[in-house]
């Protein structure tokens, strides 16, 4: 088994588009699909009086305002992973990656990526 990190950048460059995949078509979509279907707002119990069923109501429409924000946020962080998965690919598809210095910058993109992901959560910018 040779020393260093072993990487198929074909599987790397699929993982990638894949992910990307998912960003532009799975999560985006979900997101707009939920937000369509809830965009009239939380109706059920509207002729039943009382702050148990209000009560319920905000709780059900604060839960479809998480799940849609989350949605957005899987979507963000997909294409953060998606694009560093690219660069890794490019960057490795033709170097010796038993050299310490390839393993040190594989290292490098991946700990960008966590940290972009990172900053990208807390409120910063991709």
């Amino acid at each position: 088994m040779p020393d260093g990190v072993q990487i198929q950048t074909d599987q790397v460059n699929e993982f990638a588009q894949d992910l990307r995949a998912d960003a532009d078509k799975g999560f985006a979509s979900a997101a707009d699909r939920g937000a369509d279907l809830h965009a009239h707002g939380v109706v059920f119990g509207k002729s039943i009086p009382g702050d148990t069923v209000l009560d319920a109501k905000n709780r059900y429409a604060e839960a479809l305002a998480n799940t849609e924000a989350n949605l957005r946020e899987y979507r963000r962080m997909a294409v953060i992973f998606a694009e560093v998965a690219e660069q890794i690919a490019r960057d490795f598809a033709h170097v010796d990656m038993s050299s310490e210095a390839a393993q040190l910058r594989v290292q490098a993109l991946l700990d960008g990526a966590i940290a972009n992901a990172d900053a990208v959560q807390k409120g910063g910018q991709a």
